[in-house]
């Protein structure tokens, strides 16, 4: 059966993914990306006319699961403390257990593992495309807190904090990823979450 024009974008897309995470962007080519794709270097230029179209459209690719669904509605509630709480438990969490039935989500975090360790290409643009409304959302919960009375004004920049967060829960992951774990926390994995939120 011969695919659409769409369904093969979504192939090739699908197929590369695995080559970026294990080379990372400067060190894949695009001979391994056709390879990976079963088809030839020309059919991967027809569809993405560069390296870098393909591998933004990867990371739209990832986007797509529901974890990216539940970012987009944490991102639309009220500005408030227990948003913050929200949004603070879905980073950890997200890191630390991941998403039942996401498995985008397992292959976005092995993509961030190996641009960090490689060229940080794939983190910036994934920076680009989703930090700042999230560190908008974050100040506009951490103000709030501050009016409400929940939380004390502090001299921290809020874009700071967020990256503490962030950091945080990507520590966690990386501790938590081998088979046997680098660190044994002697807490469950839910018990971890909270403790670190």
């Amino acid at each position: 059966m011969r695919l659409s024009a769409e369904e093969r974008r979504r192939a090739i897309v699908e197929a590369v993914r695995d080559v970026f995470a294990e080379k990372g962007f400067d060190g894949t080519t695009t001979r391994d990306l056709a390879k990976s794709a079963g088809v030839s270097e020309a059919l991967i230029y027809r569809y993405f006319p560069s390296k870098e179209s393909l591998y933004a459209a990867m990371l739209d690719a990832c986007a797509k699961g529901p974890t990216f669904a539940e970012y987009k509605r944490i991102l639309a509630l009220q500005a408030s403390a227990s948003t913050l709480v929200i949004m603070v438990h879905f980073v950890i969490s997200g890191y630390v257990q991941g998403r039942q039935g996401d498995d985008h989500l397992a292959a976005f975090n092995a993509l961030l593992v190996r641009s960090l360790l490689d060229d940080g290409a794939f983190v910036r643009l994934t920076h680009r495309k989703y930090a700042a409304a999230w560190i908008q959302k974050f100040d506009a919960c951490l103000n709030q807190a501050v009016r409400a009375g929940d939380m004390q004004l502090l001299p921290l920049r809020s874009h700071l904090c967020v990256w503490l967060v962030q950091h945080v829960g990507f520590s966690l992951m990386l501790h938590l990823r081998p088979k046997i774990p680098a660190i044994n926390y002697k807490v469950s994995k839910d018990e971890l979450v909270e403790q670190a939120t």
